[in-house]
């Protein structure tokens, strides 16, 4: 799915994913005024508007705040009728709904602000020794690279084959066998891709240090959530429920979140700039 791709990028890298540890930052915090935040009133509205691209008096209407109702604002209308219909029918609690909007659009905001915040000085340092340790490993799998290595593995599974339909003798597979994996022996295929303990070390500590700044980031009213388990960027409660959200058949196939996600002023980089919309079927807007 679409909303995948922008969360994929740094775990791919790291190999380590969902074992970054930050500190809790959506932890519920006491309202100073008593009296009603944005999101609230923006939900309440929804829940009371006219049937439409809105939710009308609904269990959705209801339970959408904070993070959760503006992610909702910007899907598709499409995707708010799917995701209506799903906890009208009772498929999936108007709880999980929430967190796993909110799931979807905390990752959407930390992906686009290790996207724009640039490096701190100590991701720098960490990032030119990545360099160096990426231009290492690539000379290394160079010196090794074996441009028969395809053309050897395919006939590995022809002598296979043969030996199957007992076209060739024993002694026959046993000399071939021996030959091709002397080819074999101690190379690389061409344009092999091999990632070192020490970069995929560094990705991982500059992953970590992004994940911190952003946990250090105050979102203000949308700090303020219901579970003292959330964190900013994911918490087992929401990605369980977001789960469960994609297991009942909603689909977000388009770029939704990357759209709420530049509208959104994150603290130090403001509003980004809104990309077209991009989907696998037309949109419904």
């Amino acid at each position: 799915m679409v909303q995948s791709v922008y969360s994929n990028a740094w775990a791919a890298l790291t190999g380590k994913a969902g074992t970054t540890a930050t500190a809790p930052l959506f932890a519920s915090k006491a309202a100073s005024s008593g009296m009603p935040n944005k999101a609230e009133t923006a939900s309440a509205n929804a829940s009371t508007a006219p049937v439409g691209d809105t939710v009308a008096v609904s269990k959705l209407g209801k339970a959408l705040s904070g993070l959760a109702a503006k992610a909702f604002e910007h899907l598709d209308s499409d995707s708010k009728k799917q995701l209506e219909g799903l906890v009208e029918s009772g498929r999936v609690s108007a709880d999980d709904a929430v967190k796993g909007l909110r799931s979807l659009a905390k990752n959407a905001l930390f992906n686009r602000f290790v996207t724009e915040s640039g490096h701190s000085a100590e991701e720098q340092q960490m990032s030119d020794r990545m360099k160096v340790a990426h231009e290492q490993s690539a000379a290394a799998a160079k010196a090794t690279e074996n441009p028969d290595y395809w053309s050897a593995l395919k006939e590995m599974d022809q002598l296979g084959e043969a030996r199957k339909n007992g076209s060739v003798s024993q002694e026959e597979v046993s000399a071939m066998h021996r030959s091709i994996s002397e080819r074999l022996k101690g190379t690389t295929p061409p344009g092999a891709i091999h990632v070192s303990d020490e970069e995929r070390s560094l990705m991982g500590a500059v992953f970590t240090s992004k994940a911190n700044r952003f946990a250090d980031l105050n979102f203000g009213d949308d700090d303020r959530e219901t579970s003292s388990t959330t964190d900013k960027i994911a918490s087992k409660d929401e990605l369980d429920a977001a789960d469960r959200l994609f297991a009942v058949g909603f689909k977000l196939e388009n770029n939704a979140m990357a759209r709420f996600a530049a509208d959104y002023d994150i603290p130090g980089l403001g509003k980004g700039t809104m990309p077209a919309w991009f989907s696998f079927k037309p949109v419904s807007r």
